[in-house]
């Protein structure tokens, strides 16, 4: 048995005729799932994080109960990047997200610091971060970023490396820009780039 669904980039929410596959029609959907991830019917290029964020806080939370003392931060944290923010993050670094959604991500990955270190203050919790050795969520996935354009840019003969190339140049170029980087890079050169960057801010 075959299942068949079709899905609306560019043109989502303009009236389009059913379409059939023999005696069968072919239902238009929202949302699809697609390597572990959930891509919604929009007029550019979007992912669902809700379910993304319910896993996150479900492995964080088993994680804390287990645990129990909150003051163990080390061993919590290092906890928490191994089995949470992988849940979390996957996925982003090949996807342009909006500002709503990086302050969702960002929101959900600060969760765990804001009840260790008991503040709801951000420049408070990116210093918790960077003197726990842990970059803010924006630079991690800026740097996941710039990693995944690294590779694509070495590559230039697949499909993936000639969109890069056509279509992604302004997003290569505010990234690089940012983070003072040229790509293709290494990834340890990106890291270094991107802690440097996260380290002027806390002196600012």
């Amino acid at each position: 048995m075959i299942n068949l669904a079709l899905f609306e980039w560019g043109g989502w929410n303009r009236p389009i005729p059913p379409l059939t596959f023999g005696d069968k029609n072919i239902p238009w959907e929202t949302e699809i799932k697609y390597l572990g991830m959930t891509i919604l019917a929009a007029s550019r290029f979007t992912i669902c994080l809700h379910r993304a964020k319910i896993k996150y806080f479900q492995c964080l939370n088993t994680i804390l109960g287990k645990i129990g003392d909150v003051h163990v931060v080390g061993l919590i944290l290092s906890l928490i990047a191994s089995n949470c923010t992988p849940v979390l993050v996957y996925g982003v670094e090949a996807c342009l997200l909006s500002k709503a959604q990086l302050l969702s991500i960002s929101y959900a990955y600060n969760a765990v610091f804001v009840k260790l270190f008991k503040s709801f203050d951000v420049k408070t919790i990116r210093a918790c971060q960077f003197y726990t050795n842990f970059l803010s969520a924006e630079h991690s996935i800026g740097a996941a970023r710039l990693k995944f354009l690294s590779s694509l840019s070495t590559g230039t003969d697949s499909p993936a490396g000639f969109l890069c190339k056509a279509v992604g140049a302004e997003e290569v170029t505010q990234l690089t820009t940012k983070y003072g980087v040229r790509l293709p890079a290494t990834n340890r050169r990106i890291m270094r780039q991107v802690w440097e960057v996260f380290e002027n801010e806390q002196n600012d």
